[in-house]
């Protein structure tokens, strides 16, 4: 596990591409999936995030990237309140999940946003295990969203964890 930088936007990207693929190829539409990958996922739209501000962490193996986690200080989500950041990706390759590397990134996205009111992210509706992640590490759905997928829309749940409770005995 490391920091990541704009240098890593290429890594980052194909492990965007890779766990996208994975989760929704069965069913996003082939264009739509592609499109979006083409435009979210793409190096340069990542290095662009993190020299905007945005802080990554990238797992690896050996120098091969399986996971990483990207959060953002000024939240794309309408729900966000001033004080809020938003966990904007943490992907970790299917054969590596339930090893505790979700784990890890996580805990580097909450030492990193201490000090912020709230912790936000979306999640699409039916990714159950993403869902159920989020919940055991504290967080409440406060609202949906229509996020497009290369020009699909779909529905996100937008979840969101009271950081300002993080530190009270």
């Amino acid at each position: 596990m490391r920091e990541a930088s704009v240098d890593d936007a290429e890594l980052l990207s194909l492990v965007s591409d890779a766990t996208f693929l994975e989760t929704f190829a069965h069913e996003i539409p082939g264009e739509a999936m592609l499109a979006h990958c083409r435009e979210k996922h793409a190096p340069e739209f990542l290095a662009r995030l993190l020299a905007n501000g945005a802080c990554g962490w990238l797992a690896e193996i050996e120098g091969t990237p399986i996971g990483y986690a990207l959060l953002i200080p000024r939240p794309e989500l309408d729900a966000a309140i001033e004080g809020d950041v938003e966990l904007k990706k943490i992907y970790v390759l299917s054969r590596f999940q339930g090893t505790g590397t979700a784990q890890r990134l996580f805990a580097e996205v909450l030492c990193a946003a201490a000090g912020n009111k709230r912790l936000l992210l979306g999640v699409k509706d039916d990714n159950h295990r993403a869902t159920s992640f989020y919940k055991r590490q504290g967080f409440e759905i406060i609202g949906t969203r229509r996020f497009d997928v290369g020009g699909a829309l779909y529905d996100d749940l937008v979840f969101a964890r009271d950081l300002t409770l993080e530190n009270t005995p």
